[in-house]
């Protein structure tokens, strides 16, 4: 029995040990570095680190590497030529060399590793990928590229983050500010229905406005962002506006939301309170169901007063809350946020839409 066990160990170690064995030996032997605030060196040792990661193939460290090919007057962090790298592969005695390089055009990062087979002294394995100029992600865009050249899969919304420039902003490819930033200003329509919408048509010497039950807007948002953490991004956004100058009103409202944003398809939502100053009466309505103006007809108590929209009264402030939702249209660094909202109340409805834009830094 003690020998069947014994056997058995034995099998698992010389298996365990052929396994290893058949492990083809790699060398990264080079780095080079063409952007100021990337260090070729460190870039170098994490090609090691995430190709041995996957156990594919027996890694020479660097250790080895300098003191075999210092010894042949051979300095690896000038070794870029395919002459130099099978010069390199040989005194190492390796099946595979590495070399790669990166490079910063314009706003744009390219990496380049490239893999020669030391049995035929070609160049077999190659992966050659554009990145946004982001130097702070080096690391991650070094851990797509070897992923690509190992065959491994990559998390494709990281991926897109960081090379497309159609994207949207979020940690992964913001690293400066981490948040889609959608300061600027808006405009649009605000429709009533309703008795606000009566009122609004209704003649001056009756209460009303004697205009039409819509209002352009326009005004500027600002944004306070809180929290971004994968596809979403929550904050806090503050706008000021004016309306109905279209119809020779000035209407000055407040408002705040908040609420969450996706980075993925820039769909968001917000809810939040909203303050305007707005001219309302004191007013009942009598037995025949017509509004009275308190200080002109005589109540008695029979009646309820309540204050409601007329052109007659002063200036009060009013308060309600806003539901808003809508998405952000994206052309290079030009976003286009479309946002549509409603305003319920008790007996009225207002609704709308409005739109704006601004310039990603």
């Amino acid at each position: 029995m003690k020998t069947i066990k014994f056997t058995s160990v034995l099998i698992l170690v010389l298996l365990a040990h052929l396994s290893f064995a058949q492990l083809p030996k790699l060398a990264v032997v080079s780095f080079d570095a063409n952007a100021k605030d990337i260090k070729e060196m460190s870039l170098t040792e994490l090609i090691r680190i995430e190709i041995s990661k996957h156990n594919r193939y027996e890694m020479v460290d660097r250790y080895e590497i300098a003191e075999l090919l210092g010894k042949n007057d051979l300095n690896p962090a000038m070794c870029y030529s395919k002459t130099c790298l099978l010069r390199a592969g040989e005194l190492l005695k390796v099946d595979w060399v590495l070399s790669g390089n990166v490079d910063h055009i314009g706003e744009s990062l390219f990496i380049r590793l490239r893999m020669m087979n030391m049995s035929t002294g070609a160049v077999e394995k190659e992966v050659v990928k554009e990145f946004l100029y982001i130097p702070e992600k080096i690391n991650t865009m070094i851990s797509i590229c070897t992923n690509n050249l190992l065959d491994v899969p990559n998390d494709k919304m990281i991926e897109q983050s960081l090379s497309n420039r159609e994207s949207y902003e979020s940690a992964v490819n913001n690293p400066y500010y981490q948040k889609l930033n959608l300061t600027g200003p808006r405009m649009g329509f605000a429709f009533f229905v309703g008795d606000q919408a009566k009122i609004m048509s209704k003649p001056e010497d009756q209460g009303g406005f004697d205009g039409y039950p819509a209002m352009f807007q326009m005004g500027y948002q600002f944004e306070q962002q809180y929290l971004n953490e994968g596809k979403w991004q929550a904050l806090f956004e503050f706008l000021p506006m004016i309306s109905g100058i279209d119809q020779g009103l000035l209407i000055p409202s407040f408002t705040v939301l908040n609420g969450l944003r996706n980075n993925t398809n820039g769909l968001e939502f917000a809810i939040g309170p909203t303050v305007s100053i707005a001219r309302q009466a004191r007013m009942f309505q009598d037995g025949n169901g017509d509004w009275q103006l308190a200080n002109q007809v005589v109540n008695d108590g029979d009646y309820p007063e309540v204050y409601r929209m007329d052109s007659r009264g002063g200036a009060r402030l009013v308060s309600n809350v806003i539901i808003a939702a809508g998405f952000t249209l994206k052309s290079g660094k030009l976003n286009i946020p479309i946002n549509g909202f409603v305003v319920p109340s008790k007996h009225n409805l207002r609704f709308g839409f409005s739109f704006g834009f601004n310039a990603r830094k």
